[in-house]
């Protein structure tokens, strides 16, 4: 990943570049989620779509206080991987769980829309 390379370069500018990309995209993926898949599938498992807001909430705390160490240039290569593990346990539970479902139950081009997102990243 060229973000974790430019972290563990310190190479500042190019962090906060590539820092506020992900940021955008990231988010970007979990509006689109929670507009087009999330609703529906709470209706078949509304514990697990709950979780999975619940997810994206800390994620997007992650993400801020990350964000924040980034601007001030004192962020730490090692504190990233919170993130970056975080990440791979939501996607592998998003996976297995609602994207299994919304395969099934969404239309086509939202499901291949969002699945684009996270390839891009």
């Amino acid at each position: 990943m060229q973000l974790l390379a430019a972290m563990q370069a310190n190479a500042t500018d190019e962090t906060a570049s590539l820092w506020n990309k992900l940021d955008h995209e990231l988010r970007s993926h979990m509006d689109a989620e929670e507009r087009l898949v999330l609703p529906a599938f709470g209706h078949v498992d509304r514990n697990e779509a709950r979780a999975l807001l619940r997810q994206h909430g800390r994620l997007r705390e992650l993400l801020f206080e990350l964000g924040v160490a980034v601007d001030l240039h004192c962020l730490r290569y090692e504190r990233s991987h919170e993130l970056v593990n975080l990440l791979l346990l939501h996607a592998g539970r998003e996976e297995k769980l609602m994207y299994c479902w919304a395969d099934q139950h969404v239309a086509p081009n939202i499901i291949r829309e969002l699945r684009d997102r996270i390839a891009a990243r």
